[in-house]
Order: C-alpha cells, then structure tokens, then sequence
C-alpha cells in the first residue's frame, strides 16, 4: 500500500530524512502548485522518497482565487508531462470535469495526452454506471493504474466495493484520490491513495499516532492536540495532550522514531517537527493497511 503525501516539500523530506532514515515517503505534487523545489524532487533529492506523482492540477483552479484558467493550465501541463514523463511514476489525467456525466468528456483529454506519448491514468467520477467498464473496454496501459476520484458515495465501502473488486479482478492497481482512511483502505484491495493530512494537521497542532494498546479499536490512530496558543479549542475528535492517557508511550514513540521530545511539538520549530512527526505515522500507516489487506486475502503488486 502506497500513500502518497502531497504538496510535500524538500525541507520536510530533508528533515524526515536526517531523522528517520530507513522510511521513504510516496510523493504527490500538483503541476498547479508546482515551486522552486521542483529540481530538487527529480533530481538530486530523488533517493528522499520512494516514488512520485504528478496530478495535472485541475483541482486547484477550483478554488477561490485560482490563478489560471484551465484553458491556460491544460498546455502548459502537456507540455511538462511530454517531457519530462520519465521522472514520475504515475501521471493522472487532466480531469476537468468532476460530474457524474464526466467520463466521456474527460476522455478527450486523455486521448490527446496518449497521443503526445503521456502515459495518464484514467480517473472515475462516478461508480454508480458503466463507467469502469467503459474504462477497462480501453485496455490497462503498462502502468495498469486507475483512480477512483470526487464521486458522492463513494467512502461507503458497499458503494465503492463493487467497482473497486471489478477493476482489481481485472489486474488494476487501484488508487483512491483524497483519502487514507483506515477504516475503508484496510477493508478494500486499494493500491495507493493520497493525503495532505500530513501537512494540515500541524497547522492546527494536531499529531496522528497509531497507538498500539486501542485495543478494541479497528482503527487505532490517536489524534493529540498540542495547542499553538493556551485558550486554543481542542478539535472535536481530538485529545489535549495533557489529558491523554498514553501520553508517555507517544513520547517515547517520538524519542525513539525520530529524536524528538513533546518540547519539540511546542517550540519554534513545532510546524515543521509536527509535519515530520505525522509524516511519520502515514509510512506506518502504509504498513497497517498492508497487513490488514493481506488477512484478507488480497495479493496487490509492491
């Protein structure tokens, strides 16, 4: 299981790396968001990581503020995909259109990038029609990848099931856009997914540990609150770290993983320690999900 942490940056992995130097990360960058680190991610700083993905972006142009159209994003996309495919691991499509009715006018734009020799990954926003047939009607490319993106539903395992279960009878290798939950990916034979969770945490103090004593929990993942500021509100599903009854165990899981101590979550450079820190949790959590998948008798590729 691969869980790709996305809009990560080389300071992080640098950071990740000087203190826990035998787990990589998987990588998602957006061609949107795209900065200066860029070199650093397919070039020198390549061995940081494990693999990487490039998603077009058109996610991005969604939101208030978006700096370009996407009839000015979709050549420039096509342009750096074309060359430079050799240094990503998967390309996703340029999905422009997230509804239901999608998939044939998304279609365009994979059968151009095809032709510019772009090996893109074909996305389904909807798994309630033919769609996936439609898709596997195409023939898997080498890649053999398919992505279950934005679709209403579709963190309801017996929604998402039937679809997912066809595609990885087909020898598909699965990625689910946007989500890393526990209780969905452990359940179902998912090749990969994507998070920026990682990222998100920390910017309200929140550190993801998966607590091995939650006994009677599925999903074991403790969420433990380090305020920024004293009269800061616990997130709702969160625990202050004062009041948390493992807290010992989470410090020395800090100590021991990454040299870090619960100062650390507090300090001048508690943002970036708190990223690494959860960094940290999703490479183990790639870990659970596998072993959980493989009790249930899934056989998915490395």
């Amino acid at each position: 299981m691969r869980i790709y942490q996305s809009s990560m940056t080389i300071r992080h992995l640098r950071e990740f790396a000087k203190r826990h130097p035998t787990a990589k990360p998987n990588v998602l960058l957006s061609y949107a968001l795209l900065g200066n680190d860029l070199p650093h991610f397919i070039g020198k700083n390549r061995s940081l990581f494990q693999s990487l993905i490039l998603d077009s972006g058109v996610f991005s142009l969604q939101k208030p503020g978006a700096q370009q159209t996407p009839e000015e994003l979709y050549p420039k996309f096509k342009t750096f995909a074309q060359y430079n495919t050799s240094a990503w691991d998967l390309i996703f499509n340029f999905d422009l259109h997230f509804g239901l009715d999608s998939y044939d006018k998304n279609l365009e734009f994979q059968i151009d990038l095809e032709q510019a020799s772009i090996p893109v990954v074909s996305v389904i926003h909807n798994i309630y029609n033919d769609d996936v047939d439609k898709i596997l009607s195409r023939g898997l490319p080498e890649h053999k990848t398919v992505a279950i993106g934005q679709c209403e539903g579709r963190t309801v395992i017996k929604n998402v099931e039937p679809v997912i279960n066809k595609l990885h009878q087909a020898g598909a290798k699965i990625h689910f856009f946007g989500s890393s939950e526990y209780r969905l990916m452990a359940k179902l034979p998912i090749w990969s997914c994507d998070s920026s969770s990682w990222s998100k945490y920390p910017s309200i103090g929140v550190l993801l540990f998966w607590n091995p004593k939650n006994d009677m929990r599925f999903d074991k993942t403790d969420k433990i609150h380090f305020p920024k500021y004293q009269d800061a509100k616990t997130p709702t599903g969160c625990i202050y770290y004062r009041d948390y009854d493992y807290l010992k165990d989470f410090e020395e899981y800090l100590g021991s993983n990454l040299n870090f101590t619960l100062a650390d979550m507090m300090g001048e450079e508690a943002d970036l320690n708190r990223a690494v820190a959860n960094m940290l949790y999703y490479c183990q959590l790639e870990k659970k999900i596998e072993e959980q998948q493989r009790l249930l008798g899934f056989v998915l590729p490395e």
